[in-house]
């Protein structure tokens, strides 16, 4: 696992830096875009942040998204999002990203206080999950082709079902508890649901022939029961593609 990666080559007004992670011990790398403007008259900026996949790093989403943070007025952050992603006893990517990372940018950059948050796989599992947990930090997240289930509960088996199974994954998790208790997201979303609706703007896009279609389908559903309201896009003929469902 490196945890310094930067780009062979960047593109314009995106810079590669590091922070000091108390977390880790360890600095940890991280690509940021500043807005041409930037610096100019003392303006504060949004900041968005967006959580690579589990393969990838800090650089591998700098190229692929370049249209998209070039047309908004915001400091764009690219973490290195991946030690240790899994271990749901001790959650060291969650206290690095929400007690270090975000502290870091409001300290040393002209960040105002709307923060949004993007993922793709892994890491738009990981920024729907901070998003419905600390609904007071964020006014918007963007799942690109989340990977739910690690947030689901370890017992979830819905990887590469077909779509027309989704339903019926979906009705027998409501039957059992383990997926609605503390800890797992569908727990969070519920506990947070008066928080979540009218003040963070959510998004789901999932591509139909993705191998985690269901587990969307099932966040999807799960919203829907609780009259959250959210976008949510199914774009035919991607899989587990960003490129495709931007």
């Amino acid at each position: 696992m490196n945890y310094i990666n930067p780009p062979i080559k960047a593109p314009r007004n995106v810079a590669h830096k590091t922070y000091y992670s108390q977390v880790y011990n360890q600095e940890i790398g991280y690509n940021v875009y500043l807005p041409p403007d930037y610096g100019e008259g003392g303006e504060r900026y949004p900041v968005a942040y967006h959580l690579h996949g589990w393969t990838g790093n800090e650089s591998s989403d700098i190229w692929t998204l370049e249209n998209i943070y070039r047309g908004r007025q915001a400091i764009t952050v690219f973490p290195n999002n991946s030690p240790v992603i899994e271990d749901r006893d001790r959650l060291p990517v969650e206290s690095m990203m929400i007690h270090e990372l975000i502290p870091y940018m409001d300290a040393h950059y002209g960040t105002n206080e709307n923060r949004t948050l993007s993922g793709f796989s892994m890491g738009g599992g990981m920024a729907f999950y901070y998003a419905v947990k600390y609904p007071e930090l964020f006014s918007r997240v963007t799942a690109y082709a989340a990977t739910f289930h690690h947030y689901y509960q370890k017992e979830y088996r819905g990887v590469g079902e077909p779509p027309e199974k989704a339903a019926a994954l979906y009705a027998a998790m409501m039957k059992e508890r383990r997926y609605l208790e503390e800890d797992g997201i569908l727990f969070l979303v519920r506990q947070n649901a008066d928080r979540i609706r009218g003040n963070l703007l959510m998004k789901i896009h999932i591509g139909a022939d993705d191998v985690l279609f269901c587990e969307n389908e099932i966040m999807h559903a799960y919203l829907n029961s609780l009259d959250i309201p959210h976008e949510y896009k199914i774009y035919p003929g991607a899989g587990h593609e960003l490129k495709k469902i931007l």
